[in-house]
């Protein structure tokens, strides 16, 4: 049973890899973990220092990672699509392929293709799913295209059942309204599961430009459970969370050795 779902988010740079690595590393101890990242600029293999790829991949006994390639994703995501589209409109079938394609170059392509893979997820046995983000803009994005979908989907739903009215009288069946029914449930479960047990880390380091996107990150998602971190933490006193600093905390020993007590507190009694 999934219990939570950690993002880590906040400014390139700041450790938000090295801490989702350590976190899940420490929760595996005990928990079925996915280490997933979602950054185009993957780092989990260099941080971990073991290989890993597009597909889940066993770490340790309890603990599995996978790298998503961005090409990847949208291109399944678009084939998925297209297909669903074609058994249920096939007289349209040149011009879907022709939306499929511009639907792979959309500006929030990436984002709909993960929104509607994380639902894969919440499926599988795990009991922790710790998810490396993309820098700030690009998580915010992802929040905001969550929300913009799930209206898109119900005004789409809309005009589905107005148009199935017309397809009632005239004899024929429609199946599209079904369809978006399908994809629209998909979102809703996405946004709900993540309202539900998601806990957003904002990392920072101890400088101003990045506590301010740490800021940012809380302000644009206040409807979440969002806590800033300061990473390499020097201060003796603050009103975040901190870990302190470790001089090389790279490979999964050296990792272990970073003091996460405070974020593993908060995920486990939150």
């Amino acid at each position: 049973m999934l219990l939570r779902i950690v993002l880590f988010g906040g400014k390139g740079g700041v450790g938000k890899s090295t801490l989702a690595c350590a976190t899940a590393l420490k929760l595996s101890e005990h928990h079925k973990t996915l280490l997933l990242s979602i950054d185009p600029a993957h780092s989990l293999s260099g941080i971990l220092q073991t290989k890993i790829g597009s597909e889940i991949s066993r770490i340790t006994h309890k603990l599995y990672a996978q790298e998503l390639l961005a090409e990847e994703l949208v291109e399944k995501y678009s084939k998925k699509v297209l297909l669903a589209l074609k058994e249920t409109i096939p007289t349209l079938s040149s011009g879907l392929e022709e939306y499929a394609r511009q639907l792979k170059h959309s500006p929030t392509a990436l984002e709909t293709a993960l929104l509607d893979r994380l639902v894969d997820y919440f499926e599988e046995p795990f009991d922790f799913i710790i998810i490396d983000n993309a820098p700030t803009g690009q998580m915010v994005r992802l929040f905001y295209t969550m929300n913009s979908l799930e209206n898109w989907f119900s005004f789409l739903e809309k005009v589905a059942e107005e148009k199935q009215k017309l397809e009632n009288f005239m004899g024929r069946k429609n199946n599209l309204i079904e369809l978006l029914r399908s994809r629209k449930n998909r979102v809703k479960k996405v946004i709900s599961v993540l309202r539900e047990k998601a806990i957003v880390f904002a990392v920072t380091n101890e400088d101003p430009l990045s506590m301010e996107e740490g800021d940012s990150l809380q302000k644009h998602l206040r409807n979440f459970k969002v806590y800033k971190v300061i990473n390499r933490c020097s201060l003796e006193k603050t009103p975040f969370l901190k870990v302190p600093y470790l001089e090389n905390p790279f490979g999964i020993e050296n990792l272990r050795k970073l003091h996460i007590d405070h974020l593993l507190k908060v995920i486990i009694n939150e």
